[in-house]
């Protein structure tokens, strides 16, 4: 069972609609711990074989928005110093967490190596309740049916797994970077 609490989310609004509030995960101190030590092991095991996309720069050490725009930005000045143009897009996706494929998610970490006594743990994201609180009261129990915890370790990296793919069937002269669940797609030409 997993409780949530609504926080505002006012960027999108006003905090009188409820559609401006994200659930956030209430976990407790031995799962959060759990939860990093797996993390910690699976990025390690992503990172040493090369699994992870270059592209990403989301939630992994030594790269941030920084890393992404820089390489971007380095791209497009070579271009336009051989007087190519840019043409950039910018996708972010709504609520990508939220969206997850359990299913594929654990076929994509079967494909990757990741497998016996890890992949069993981590099918906890499946067959899973949830109630929310807002001051006292608490929801009726929900199946989870799709998404990955926000707020953890573990849920970030699973995302990543997840969208890793998302530049293999692009050729040149298309690029792209990603930060999560942001994503640039440019051509120079």
């Amino acid at each position: 069972m997993e409780k949530s609490d609504y926080h505002s989310n006012t960027q999108k609004g006003p905090s009188s609609d409820p559609a401006n509030y994200r659930p956030v995960s209430l976990t407790s101190v031995f799962g959060n711990l759990m939860e990093r030590v797996v993390a910690s092991e699976m990025l390690r095991y992503l990172l040493k074989n090369r699994l992870l996309s270059a592209d990403q720069h989301g939630f992994w050490s030594k790269r941030s928005t920084l890393t992404n725009l820089l390489e971007s930005v380095n791209d497009w000045s070579v271009s336009i110093q051989n007087k190519l143009h840019n043409q950039v897009a910018y996708i972010d996706f709504s609520r990508a967490f939220d969206f997850v494929s359990h299913p594929k998610l654990l076929h994509k970490l079967k494909s990757y190596g990741l497998n016996g006594s890890l992949l069993h743990w981590i099918s906890f994201l499946s067959n899973r309740i949830h109630c929310t609180r807002v001051g006292n009261a608490y929801s009726s129990f929900k199946h989870i049916r799709s998404g990955v915890v926000q707020g953890g370790c573990l849920g970030q990296l699973l995302f990543l797994i997840f969208i890793n793919d998302i530049t293999d069937n692009l050729r040149s002269p298309f690029k792209c970077k990603m930060y999560a669940d942001d994503v640039k797609l440019y051509t120079c030409c």
